[in-house]
């Protein structure tokens, strides 16, 4: 038997049904609003490399992507193909784009300077990697490395290996492939080679310090050092391409690996299998992930209206026979 009403209680029911259904209408209205809310509240952060065929720089952008992805940040990820022209355009998308944030590894902080700086007068902070503030400093943050640091690792690397196969030699020939046009590179290698000659406690003569930077480079400058120095066992150098040109220039002189003692920075995946081989001595691993995840976090205080600090520094890690099996070799 159903239920009948009198009238007022017909009209009050109706009443308390229209309500109900409006304040469905109206809660659904507003859980809509604050999902599209919440969705324009996503960060977005332009991440820029000079070139994705330089591994150190590829590996990077896809760091920048997880470190963004665990932290709910949409990350564009940006190649400028080494084309300074194609980075301002790149850097104009972003302002055009009102990203929250662009992280940066510029081609020529000189060139770049400008877009950077257009960018953050549009409101959008600009952090810098791989230069520290004493080199470039008008950015609104830089992160990385430090130069110093990471030459010293590469250095007591060449260090300990002179003390496993030079061990009773008084004074110990040493080259030095550096990178001459850039203060960040020239601190880098000098910070290398005080660190030989301070871990060794030996005479450390220093047969050769010239650019190098690639592997052709480092070949040539090994091979010309070795046609004076017959007796060269040793090179550090700016990065791990120095290194493998200088081994390619002791194998050609018909040196075994054996009495080598080579080390720089980097962690490319090539010389990582030089390393397990044992041909080369050592690397510094400047720590991808460490760099992406600080980034990031940087990101996420800039887009609060928080300031940070001019420089955010990482850690980095020496790479030996010991422990390079913790990243792929292959």
């Amino acid at each position: 038997m159903s239920r009948q009403y009198l009238p007022a209680q017909a009209a009050r029911v109706s009443s308390l049904r229209h309500l109900v259904a409006a304040l469905a209408v109206a809660t659904a209205a507003i859980t809509a609003a604050s999902a599209a809310k919440a969705e324009d509240a996503k960060l977005t952060v332009c991440t820029i490399v000079p070139t994705t065929e330089i591994e150190y720089f590829a590996t990077l952008l896809n760091e920048y992507q997880k470190s963004g992805a665990s932290r709910g940040i949409e990350v564009i990820t940006i190649d400028s193909q080494n084309n300074p022209a194609r980075e301002a355009s790149s850097i104009e998308d972003c302002i055009a784009k009102k990203v929250n944030a662009i992280v940066a590894s510029v081609i020529d902080p000189a060139t770049s300077k400008a877009s950077a700086e257009a960018a953050m007068k549009a409101g959008i902070p600009f952090i810098l990697q791989g230069q520290e503030p004493e080199d470039v400093d008008w950015a609104t943050g830089n992160v990385g490395y430090s130069e110093a640091d990471m030459g010293k690792h590469a250095g007591e690397e060449v260090a300990a290996c002179l003390k496993i196969k030079q061990p009773d030699a008084e004074t110990i020939k040493v080259g030095a492939c550096g990178w001459p046009q850039w203060p960040s590179t020239v601190r880098r290698i000098e910070a290398s080679k005080a660190a030989v000659e301070k871990e060794t406690g030996k005479k450390i003569e220093w047969v050769f310090e010239q650019e190098c930077g690639t592997r052709e480079k480092g070949d040539q400058a090994v091979s010309a050092a070795l046609q004076s120095n017959p007796d060269l066992r040793a090179v550090v150098s700016i990065n791990d391409g120095s290194s493998m040109g200088a081994l390619a220039a002791f194998e050609a002189a018909g040196i075994s690996p054996d009495e080598l003692c080579i080390a720089a920075p980097n962690n490319d995946l090539e010389v990582r299998q030089y390393i397990e081989s044992g041909k080369i001595y050592g690397t510094v691993d400047l720590n991808h992930s460490g760099i992406a995840e600080k980034a990031m976090d940087l990101v996420m205080e800039v887009s609060k209206g928080n300031s940070i600090p001019k420089m955010t520094y990482v850690d980095m890690i020496k790479v030996t026979k010991d422990n390079v099996g913790q990243w792929p070799t292959k």
